[in-house]
């Protein structure tokens, strides 16, 4: 079995024919089980192949929760990140004439692209806006109360905690994929073996072999 041209689903079928069958057909079974493959061979192969089937759903599994972790990040940070532009416009206009506002809230500076800059910049306007009560009034003024002001820092943190649950989504779907490569080799190791010596105890038997996915050339 030339696995290196094979999906992982090609992969588990045509281990399965060679296992399953082996198993069910007694004449396959007649004939390997002398040469070293009896049925207790055989169903170590099976709990071998059951092992590697459950490591592929796992691995599966896995890296769909990072794509779910991913997508809960995208919409609370893009939900944040609206809110935000939204209070620095109205800050822009509420504070325009207090210079170190502008300063300190970063009202005309550029925005952070990156993850930590973003969350540096949008907790920093946040937090020094609730330790300033002149700046607290003005944002009122204009329809932005402290109370809204409190929820966005929590949201942002929410932000943070999402960010960092895609970073262990993906730790553990990477190594999902290690443990299921592992014994997908593993099982490729045991299917070639065995194969190897179905070729010999059926080469008479050709009709036997291509019931195990075995192709044999005329």
């Amino acid at each position: 079995m030339n696995a290196s041209k094979m999906s992982i689903e090609e992969i588990l079928y045509a281990s399965g024919l060679r296992i399953n069958n082996s198993l069910s057909d007694r004449k396959i079974l007649d004939a390997v089980s002398p040469m070293g493959y009896p049925e207790a061979k055989l169903n170590e192969g099976a709990a071998l192949l059951e092992e590697t089937v459950t490591l592929v759903e796992t691995q599966k599994k896995e890296y769909g929760e990072v794509d779910e972790a991913q997508s809960g990040y995208e919409a609370v940070r893009k939900t944040a990140n609206q809110t935000y532009m939204d209070m620095l416009r109205i800050a822009r206009v509420a504070l325009k004439n207090d210079v170190k506002a502008i300063t300190t809230l970063d009202l005309d500076g550029r925005r952070a692209r990156t993850l930590s800059g973003w969350l540096k910049q949008t907790l920093g306007f946040y937090r020094a806006v609730l330790a300033n009560d002149e700046w607290k009034a003005a944002m009122a003024a204009y329809g932005q109360p402290e109370e809204k002001f409190s929820a966005q820092v929590t949201a942002i943190e929410e932000v943070a905690t999402a960010s960092e649950a895609i970073k262990k989504e993906m730790g553990d779907a990477q190594n999902a994929t290690l443990e299921r490569d592992m014994k997908l080799e593993e099982l490729v190791d045991w299917i070639n073996d065995y194969e190897v010596i179905a070729r010999i105890a059926l080469a008479d038997k050709p009709q036997l072999l291509e019931k195990l996915g075995i192709v044999v050339k005329a």
